[in-house]
Formats: structure tokens, C-alpha cells, sequence
């Protein structure tokens, strides 16, 4: 079979489809990635289809048009934000300057299947255009109700300008665990529960320098840090405490022209998660982002929570509840939270059942099995 997968160009985004994607092409299949040359590097495993414009320039198309900053909208905004931001962002600038481009690359590819993250649009205008089934990837949470409505609807107007006619996804892949969702969340089909992975590279494996016997917190803010000061500040924060820091920034001018001492903080830069993890850390300090949750909490890591929009407030929310971290709300309240995760044994015990959770869903190469029933099924029906 050949299966494309299809990404926004962000690292959030394609990571956790990663290991699907190992699968499939272990399995015996075909598989590329249609996505801008940017993310090309996080999967040299697999053939680029370049297509559509990379994250900045999307930006700042949306900015030109509508003088919004698609980032600065929480997705679970009003209605009339929700249009303003992330529909702007994924459904109409993406399409406008790179729906004809990733058509023509798949059409030369001929998938059988497509998998798309769920907030990308190619992989389903491509399916649609090509009478193909496809299946969205939730690395993030679904989304609410009320976006959900919007975010088809305008999909549905933006492919009837090429012509084409939108078909839902034969399947969800979830790699958000049962423990961690409500009975208000939402699918736009078929869940089929695929096992969080933090990425773990293709390069030789990280390793953390010698360290002493202080309890050791990895800070990570994400992989796009649109503000060093925050980082900067959750270090500062950090050092009141007696802790070993691993500092993960995803480029050297995030940490605001710091230079930490070397004795406590160690700045890895941007290293796989399952090597950060895997280097003995007791506590996660994150933004929220999804891939960074759901790494730390399968590794049964607590967190402490400085959510920075997007997602990140209903990521963060969710961690709560269960009781596997804690959210703040500045990066000065960063170190008495940490202190009070080191201090009560309930947060890890309470990520250690998540991490069970995770453990429950379906390893990738099994959920691949039943995507590809799936679709088979559903193809032979129409």
C-alpha cells in the first residue's frame, strides 16, 4: 500500500505521527511526507513531497490579511475569534498558497491512504481530489464543538472553490489516553487509540553530562518559543531551588543572553525527548504543548504547566484534573510549584497511572493494522 502522510510544518505537528509512519514503512509499504521542506529533517527516513508554505510565511500572510497573530488565539476562543485565528491560519492562508502544489505532488505519488494531522488540510483535499481515504491524526486534543462546526464548514466552502467535494476521515488516531478525556470530547469519526511515543531520533543517543545527586527538572518550552523572556524568567525561577536543570531551549537565543552556570544547568538545546527523558528527570516544567505532555506523561514524569496559547490552557487542564502536575501562571511562580511536586509523592504517583493509560492504547504497528482495515473496508463500500 502507499500512504502519504501529510503535516503542518511544525514540529508538534508531525513527531507524533512519526511513529506510524516507522511502522507502515517497516510493515512493507510505500510511505512519504507531504509537508514544507522545513520539517523535511525530522523524518529523513521518508521521502519529501514538498508542498505549501512553512509556518512564518503562513503567519505572516494571515497577519497581512487580517492583522491577527494566528498564535496569540486560544483554540477554544469564541466563535468569532476562531475564524479570525486558526481558520485563517490552516483553512484559508495554507490553501490559497499551497492547495495546488500538494496536489500535483500527491497525484505523481498516488497514495492509496493519507493520514493528515488534524489540522492540516492537504492530506483531505488531496484524498478528496483523488477519491482516496483518509484518516486525521489528533496529536493535539479535538477540537470543541462549537470549532469543530466552523472548522468543517469553512473547509467545505474552500474545496467547492476547486471543486472538490470534502469526505470526512475514515478513522481518528488518538494518541491522547482514555485516562486523560472527557465525555465531551468530540470525534469526527472512528477513534482508534495509537500509543504516545516521545520522538526519539534517528541520530546517536543524547547524553546527559555527569550530574550530582540533586533532584534534576528539564525545562522545555516547546519548540517555537515566541518569547525568551518566559524562558529565561522559569530559570531564573528554577535556580531558587536546590535541583539540577536541563535546559532544552530549540535555539540558542531563547534563553534571553543568560549563560547558566554549568555546574547546575545544563542547556541540551534541541535534543530527541525520549533522550532527555530517558537521562533521569523528576519533573517536566512545559508550556503545554501537546508532544512534550504526552512524552513526559508516558515516562510517568510530573509536570508543572506555564500554558502559552494555543492548546496549551486545555492540555494543561486535563494534567490537572487527573493530578499529574500543576499550572502556573508566570515563571516566577515556576519554583514553588516544582517544590511542591519534589515534596508530594501524589503528582508522580497520579503520572504513573497516566503512564499506564498510555501503555493501554495500541502500539503503532497495530493501529496501522486496523487503519488499513478500516480504510479498506470503508473503500469497498462506496
Amino acid at each position: 500500500m502507499r500512504i502519504l502522510i501529510s503535516s503542518c510544518p511544525a514540529h508538534g505537528h508531525l513527531l507524533p505521527m512519526l511513529p506510524l509512519a516507522r511502522a507502515a514503512q517497516q510493515a512493507g509499504h510505500q510511505v512519504a511526507l507531504l509537508s514544507h521542506p522545513s520539517v523535511g529533517g525530522l523524518a529523513p527516513f521518508l521521502p519529501l513531497l514538498p508542498a505549501g508554505p512553512s509556518v512564518p510565511e503562513t503567519l505572516a500572510e494571515v497577519m497581512r490579511r487580517s492583522g491577527v497573530d494566528a498564535r496569540d488565539v486560544p483554540i477554544d476562543e469564541s466563535a468569532e475569534n476562531a475564524q479570525q485565528g486558526p481558520i485563517d491560519f490552516f483553512v484559508h492562508a495554507r490553501m490559497d498558497l499551497g492547495a495546488e502544489q500538494a496536489l500535483a505532488a500527491a497525484r505523481d505519488f498516488a497514495p492509496d491512504l493519507v493520514v493528515a494531522d488534524i489540522a492540516d488540510l492537504y492530506g483531505p483535499y488531496v484524498a478528496a481530489a483523488l477519491g482516496v481515504p483518509w484518516a486525521a491524526h489528533g496529536a493535539s486534543l479535538p477540537f470543541n464543538e462549537q470549532l469543530a462546526r466552523f472548522f468543517e464548514a469553512a473547509t467545505i466552502e474552500r474545496f467547492a472553490r476547486e471543486n472538490v467535494h470534502f469526505t470526512g476521515p475514515v478513522a481518528y488516531l488518538d494518541p491522547w489516553p482514555d485516562l486523560l478525556l472527557r465525555p465531551s470530547d468530540v470525534y469526527p469519526a472512528p477513534r482508534i487509540p495509537v500509543r504516545a511515543q516521545p520522538h526519539a531520533g534517528d541520530g546517536p543517543v543524547w547524553q546527559r553530562p555527569a550530574h550530582g545527586e540533586r533532584p534534576t527538572v528539564l525545562l522545555t518550552l516547546g519548540t517555537v518559543v515566541e518569547d525568551p523572556q518566559a524562558l529565561g524568567g522559569a530559570l531564573d525561577s528554577l535556580l531558587e531551588l536546590d535541583v539540577d536543570v536541563i535546559v532544552a531551549p530549540h535555539a540558542a537565543g531563547d534563553l534571553g543572553g543568560r549563560t547558566p552556570d554549568p555546574q547546575r544547568v545544563h542547556v541540551a538545546g534541541f535534543v530527541p525527548m525520549k533522550d532527555l527523558l530517558d537521562s533521569g528527570v523528576d519533573v517536566v516544567v512545559t508550556a503545554g504543548g501537546a508532544g512534550t505532555v504526552l512524552s513526559a506523561l508516558s515516562a510517568g514524569v510530573p509536570l508543572v504547566l506555564l500554558p502559552l496559547g494555543l492548546d496549551k490552557p486545555m492540555n494543561a487542564d486535563r494534567v490537572a484534573s487527573v493530578g499529574a502536575g500543576t499550572v502556573v501562571n508566570a515563571p516566577g511562580e515556576i519554583a514553588p510549584a516544582v517544590a511542591e511536586v519534589l515534596a508530594h509523592r501524589h503528582y508522580a504517583e497520579a503520572a504513573a497511572r497516566v503512564a499506564d493509560s498510555v501503555c493501554s492504547s495500541r502500539p503503532a504497528p497495530a493501529a496501522l493494522d486496523l487503519l488499513i482495515e478500516t480504510a479498506l473496508t470503508t473503500r469497498k463500500s462506496r
